[in-house]
């Protein structure tokens, strides 16, 4: 299994920043891969929501998202599933004083063919992806209300 994970520190409390990276269908106002996820259902986000979710990142990626694990305003967590196989993906927030450590992390747990196939691609563009939703992130927290 590949694993990887970026940080930064965030100038802005973590209950300012976890609504953002919280609802997964706000996640396109920091992805920088064009993310639309549309919850499945109604009802309040929980783990086991589900949200069908389209990206640009390696090709056209439609995957199935599913929140494993909500702990505002610290985790969020969630497994998609698609074309590369299952990936786990989260971010937490630890809280520094006035500032935030923000971290975003990736793991594959069980590739398909596509993913083992263009793994040195992805070895090298998911930490530069890591990081720029990171500076995206800090840039949305950091603006002023």
């Amino acid at each position: 299994m590949s694993r990887w994970e970026e940080s930064t520190t965030v100038n802005a409390p973590a209950e300012k920043i976890f609504p953002l990276v919280g609802d997964m269908a706000r996640h396109g106002e920091w992805g920088g891969h064009g993310l639309q996820a549309t919850k499945d259902g109604d009802g309040p986000i929980a783990v086991g929501t589900k949200y069908a979710t389209t990206a640009k990142q390696f090709g056209t990626q439609r995957e199935q998202s599913t929140i494993t694990e909500l702990t505002p305003p610290t985790k969020v967590a969630w497994d998609s599933v698609g074309a590369l196989g299952t990936v786990h993906h989260w971010v937490t927030l630890s809280s520094q004083g006035g500032s935030t450590l923000v971290q975003k992390g990736a793991e594959m747990v069980a590739p398909r063919f596509l993913a083992k196939m263009t793994m040195f691609k992805i070895k090298k563009d998911l930490p530069a992806g890591l990081r720029s939703d990171l500076a995206n992130i800090k840039t949305q927290a950091e603006r002023p209300a």
